[in-house]
């Protein structure tokens, strides 16, 4: 039997996706990373790459080099990718349980690029990605691009997206914080359908940062203890 009905535990669910697909072979031996495999992401406005506003689409180069598992990746130092997604996506997914016990399996939907805003801008972020790796700033590193190739028309653009894209491991917001009356969380954290339970994690972000949402979480979590602490 429920006991306390929030029907919006679950909701919400957001996440970062990434086209890991445009693939370069190397002009010359490609140096291990420093950084995770990523050396540099660019966060800019769909179809221009001038400053100012709300960021839409982020490409960023990975030395690894970096596919998806549709993909074979060549030898390590012998190519790299230039990865490309969106910064803010609209489509919303769920976090289901299976059933009552504590071991049930949990039911994941991301339910990623469901709507066509999200395809859009994914498909002006792979352009956008194509563009600088093809600029001659990167001549002395180009050999010639390996992925995707010629793509004729939208049906084959999305289909090469759905084969490159991978998660970049930002989900949240299925316990979002908010003033409104369905929000499960209030403004400190506590669970709003009991008196004392907080939830001080990613999932009770109401929408995605741009970039990755490691810093905002140690924000939440540094303002709840410091609630915390005067409280006492």
């Amino acid at each position: 039997a429920c006991l306390i009905d929030v029907p919006e535990i679950g909701r919400n669910v957001q996440d970062h996706l990434l086209g890991a697909g445009n693939l370069y072979a190397a002009r010359r031996p490609v140096p291990p990373s420093r950084l995770q495999h990523s050396e540099s992401m660019a966060y800019m406005r769909a179809g221009s790459f001038t400053a100012g506003g709300q960021p839409e689409i982020v490409v960023g180069c990975g030395v690894a080099p970096i596919v998806s598992e549709c993909f074979q990746a060549p030898a390590a130092g012998s190519a790299y990718s230039l990865l490309f997604g969106i910064t803010h996506p609209t489509s919303r997914g769920s976090l289901r349980i299976s059933g009552p016990e504590l071991g049930d399996r949990l039911i994941i939907d991301p339910a990623y690029l469901q709507t066509g805003r999200d395809r859009d801008l994914f498909r002006r972020a792979l352009e956008a990605a194509r563009e600088i790796g093809h600029r001659e700033e990167l001549a002395d590193w180009r050999e010639r691009e390996l992925l995707p190739g010629p793509l004729n028309g939208e049906a084959e653009i999305d289909s090469f997206i759905a084969r490159s894209v991978i998660t970049h491991h930002h989900p949240c917001g299925t316990c979002r914080m908010g003033k409104d009356t369905d929000a499960p969380v209030d403004a400190n954290l506590r669970f709003k359908a009991l008196d004392n339970l907080f939830i001080v994690d990613a999932s009770v972000l109401p929408s995605l940062t741009a970039g990755p949402i490691h810093a905002a979480v140690l924000a939440v979590a540094e303002s709840f203890a410091r609630w915390m602490t005067a409280a006492d």
